[in-house]
């Protein structure tokens, strides 16, 4: 591609070897005519990760490689920070490497919504593929990995409430809230690259949400684009993964999140205390899955409440061995 790229693909990895050429396969088999680059930034794979990225090299000059000694995909300066610095489009595009693009026009449509000025950020949703397991199905038609971020996650909440969202030619429209801003960002979201300039760079995608959310930015939510998320192998990986990404962030990251998980009003602690409650509770899940499995027939509905029961606890036992931090995040400390 000897046009400079309007479009820069960021890919932030560490030990992709799964999912990481079927995830290039379907950005590379795009219909588009629009100049694109691809930007890895790898967090120091030890698996056969470098040679599949070197392998699609070889055949694709615009699949740029960088280096990151610090490991970690979110977080100010890490991978998808540094794909941020060095992409050259006008529109950047997250995509990690278990999102498979399941449209060879998931790219246009995804775009279209950027012929509105106002617009500042486009959402593609999930979709689940027939043969996946009962655990990938779920996920994927729940519109988010986390079933405790279902009341936050953008993407869940047109999937599951589309009669929320305002619907603009083809696609939906969100103004994010500064109060409780829904989030996205994550499994094939497209921003114009002015965004980090106006919010001060890319740190994590919630907390993207959380500025824009400052700023009342316009999002559009594209139902014609959908990326199959291929998330963890098993659900034991999953809660493995899980554990590890609360534990880190309630030993520290805690400190220097904007998105509010636990809103500051006193009415929404209230909110988030009951909400904990009812999932621990299996009643108020057992009630949603029942109405969605009446409304919508298919088995992955009836494993809602034991997975969202068991996130939950993950969530409480790991709080509860970092009770100060729990109590310094809940009651004292404003996110900046």
């Amino acid at each position: 591609m000897g046009q400079k790229p309007r479009i820069s693909f960021i890919l932030g990895i560490l030990n992709a070897e799964r999912t990481l050429a079927e995830c290039l396969d379907s950005i590379l088999q795009q219909k588009t005519k629009i100049p694109y680059e691809i930007i890895v930034v790898d967090g120091g794979s030890t698996d056969t990760t470098l040679s599949i990225i070197r392998k699609y090299q070889k055949k694709v000059p615009s699949i740029r490689l960088y280096h990151n000694p610090a490991r970690l995909s979110e977080g100010k300066g890490m991978s998808k920070d540094m794909g941020v610095q060095k992409a050259k489009g006008e529109i950047v595009i997250f995509i990690d490497h278990d999102n498979i693009l399941l449209e060879s026009t998931w790219l246009t449509s995804l775009l279209a919504p950027f012929t509105d000025q106002t617009i500042m950020a486009s959402q593609s949703l999930l979709a689940s593929h027939k043969e996946d397991s009962l655990f990938l199905t779920y996920v994927n038609e729940i519109g988010v990995e986390d079933p405790f971020a279902i009341p936050y996650s953008l993407v869940a909440q047109v999937q599951l409430n589309p009669s929320r969202f305002r619907r603009e030619n083809a696609w939906y429209t969100y103004v994010v809230s500064a109060y409780f801003p829904l989030f996205g960002g994550a499994n094939g979201c497209a921003f114009r690259k002015e965004v980090f300039d106006r919010i001060g760079g890319y740190t994590r995608d919630v907390d993207i949400f959380a500025s824009m959310g400052e700023q009342a930015m316009r999002v559009a939510i594209v139902p014609q684009a959908h990326v199959h998320h291929k998330t963890s192998a098993s659900f034991l990986s999953y809660l493995y993964k899980k554990g590890v990404y609360f534990n880190r962030f309630i030993s520290q990251d805690y400190t220097h999140k904007k998105f509010n998980w636990i809103p500051d009003s006193l009415r929404g602690k209230v909110w988030f205390a009951s909400y904990v409650f009812l999932n621990l509770t299996f009643l108020w899940p057992i009630s949603w899955s029942f109405f969605r499995f009446i409304r919508n027939p298919r088995l992955f509905w009836l494993l809602h409440p034991g997975y969202l029961f068991i996130i939950t606890l993950e969530y409480c036992f790991l709080s509860l061995l970092k009770f100060p931090n729990l109590l310094r995040y809940s009651l004292f400390s404003r996110r900046k």
